[in-house]
Order: C-alpha cells, then sequence, then structure tokens
C-alpha cells in the first residue's frame, strides 16, 4: 500500500513538472558573459545572441571599465537590465562597470550592435578597445 502511494505521488511530480516546464514556468533567461580583461580586451569580441537573452559584461581588471555602444543609442528598447543608467526617457548608451562586477541588458529587438570598452576616459584614444559585435537574432 505505502509503495503504491509513492509510486502515485512520484508519477504525479514527474507530470507536475513537465507540465511546467512545457508552460514555461521555470525557464528562465539564458545568459551570455562578455568578460574584459587584459587592458581592456574583450571576450568573445564577437557575440551571437538571440533577442531577450542577458548579456552581460564582467570586469575583470581592477580598475574601472566604461561599456560605449556607438552609432545611435541601441538600448531605447530593452527587457531587463542591470547597472545601466536611465536619463530622458532612455538609457545612456556609456556605463561604467566597477571591478569584479558587471553589468547587463536583454535586448527586446534584432539587431547588430557594436560597442567598445575604455579604461581611462581622459585619454579615450589609447585606452579604447577592440570594436566587438553582438549579433542579435529573433528569438528561436
Amino acid at each position: 500500500m505505502m509503495r503504491r502511494a509513492c509510486v502515485h505521488c512520484a508519477l504525479f511530480i514527474l507530470a507536475f513538472s513537465g507540465c511546467a516546464a512545457s508552460l514555461g514556468l521555470d525557464e528562465s533567461p539564458r545568459v551570455r558573459d562578455v568578460q574584459i580583461h587584459d587592458q581592456g580586451h574583450i571576450t568573445p569580441i564577437e557575440l551571437h545572441a538571440s533577442v531577450g537573452e542577458e548579456i552581460r559584461w564582467h570586469n575583470r581588471l581592477s580598475t574601472l571599465v566604461h561599456l560605449g555602444f556607438l552609432g545611435v543609442n541601441p538600448i531605447n528598447e530593452v527587457e531587463c537590465e542591470k547597472g545601466f543608467k536611465t536619463w530622458y526617457g532612455g538609457i545612456k548608451d556609456i556605463v561604467t562597470i566597477h571591478p569584479g562586477e558587471y553589468v547587463s541588458v536583454c535586448f527586446s529587438r534584432a539587431r547588430t550592435l557594436w560597442y567598445n570598452i575604455w579604461t581611462d576616459l581622459a585619454d579615450p584614444v589609447r585606452s579604447m578597445s577592440v570594436t566587438a559585435v553582438i549579433y542579435l537574432d529573433e528569438a528561436a
């Protein structure tokens, strides 16, 4: 009798967890990590991601770094963000990342974005990284 109750309980748990997964209840956005290290070098320099995925820039240096998007302000439409400051209804296109910390954003539409990292805004030419790119595709 006890064994039968345990079997029924296990089947109920399996069925419920399958339903929860199919409903997307336990799914969280995939995180794509970008590492900033060695005088502002970026890894990966090219990132492929889907709309809605969280992109995190990790500062592995012992000093502040600055992340700046190139061109038109690309992050007016975001689904999530951490560390980006807002102004005039949008989000600034340059953000400071403290040592050992990260900033992140989830973009809400497909596009291609270019950005740089600066280790010293007082000397932007010599402290600028190679331009990195993010290719955002529609979510699968």
